[in-house]
């Protein structure tokens, strides 16, 4: 097979992969987007903890230092996590 076939070949096969991958609505996209940048926040507080104290600092001190409960948090990072990866998901 020649290089201009195998390309052909390899454009169709992904084509057809990406095809499987549900598209996210505007909405949906908003609402990962909210949740990625939620973690993302949460997650630059963490490291503002650890340069201070120069340790992990428990979920309670870590809930503390953003105002919100250990239950918050917990949810919070699980729904950053989920939407990171359904953000990716879409991409690639």
């Amino acid at each position: 097979m020649n290089t201009s076939q195998t390309s052909v070949d390899l454009v169709r096969t992904y084509l057809r992969e990406i095809g499987k991958v549900p598209l996210l609505t505007h909405e949906q996209e908003i609402v990962l987007g909210k949740q990625v940048q939620r973690f993302n926040f949460l997650q630059e507080i963490r490291t503002a903890l650890v340069e201070q104290s120069g340790s992990e600092p428990t979920d309670a001190e870590w809930a503390q230092a953003a105002d919100i409960s250990v239950d918050e948090l917990r949810s919070s990072l699980a729904a950053g996590e989920h939407a990171k990866r359904r953000l990716a998901s879409t991409i690639f």
